[in-house]
């Protein structure tokens, strides 16, 4: 129940702030008649902007919702590289846009008992963290490859990396090490909880390995399905 009402807490909060924002924005426009077409343009942008935050993090909380319910996918033995290669294709603008490269080493035949949607999420939330928290001229190195019967999936980046004492707690709902990096990201602090409530359904193990100013690298190992 604490933890319940913690969640409800941290949740409205998040969503508190775009709201705020957008009706402080709105206001501005309708209560100044004589407002500049060029800053109402701006204004509007940023409306739009705290609207597609409070999407990102609906469809987080949905997401969260329907796992803790054990609604999800039927889960069924797949190839997940082509998830991850997809992942990679959607990815590909926003990683140009930031200057950040992107390296793959995809091994086919990675058999995971996952449903596609749930393995997906693990890919975009763990690939689209190394762009957004990376360093400018950055790189990105996506592997899937199958170890001594695992099918291991690792995402490096060179990023900013994690403080040692925030490294557990970057799986919690909500949190971020940086909040005002993470906002301006578009960050929602619910990518990694989805991703260690997937792991934890598929009995998969998660590492993270992280040096500030170096890069973080998560590696996430399901096993193999025969």
């Amino acid at each position: 129940d604490a933890m319940r009402r913690q969640f409800v807490a941290d949740a409205s909060h998040e969503l508190k702030t775009p709201l705020t924002s957008i009706r402080l924005l709105s206001d501005s426009i309708l209560q100044d008649p004589e407002m500049e077409p060029e800053l109402i343009r701006e204004f509007v942008g940023d409306i739009g902007r705290e609207a597609q935050r409070l999407s990102r993090i609906t469809e987080g909380l949905l997401s969260l919702t329907q796992l803790d319910r054990g609604i999800q996918e039927q889960s069924g033995v797949i190839d997940v590289s082509g998830q991850v290669r997809y992942a990679i294709h959607l990815l590909l603008p926003l990683a140009e846009a930031k200057d950040i490269v992107l390296h793959s080493q995809l091994e086919s035949n990675c058999l995971v008992l996952i449903s596609g949607d749930n393995m997906a999420h693990i890919a975009n939330n763990l690939i689209e963290n190394a762009i957004k928290y990376n360093t400018p001229g950055g790189s990105v190195w996506i592997r899937l490859a199958i170890i001594q019967g695992d099918v291991v999936f690792t995402v490096e980046d060179t990023g900013i990396g994690i403080p040692p004492e925030e490294r557990e707690k970057v799986f919690e709902r909500f949190y971020r090490v940086d909040k005002a990096r993470s906002r301006e990201a578009g960050g929602t602090g619910l990518g990694l909880a989805i991703v260690k409530h997937i792991a934890r359904i598929h009995n998969a193990r998660i590492r993270l390995e992280s040096e500030i100013n170096v890069g973080t690298t998560i590696t996430v190992v399901f096993e193999t399905a025969h």
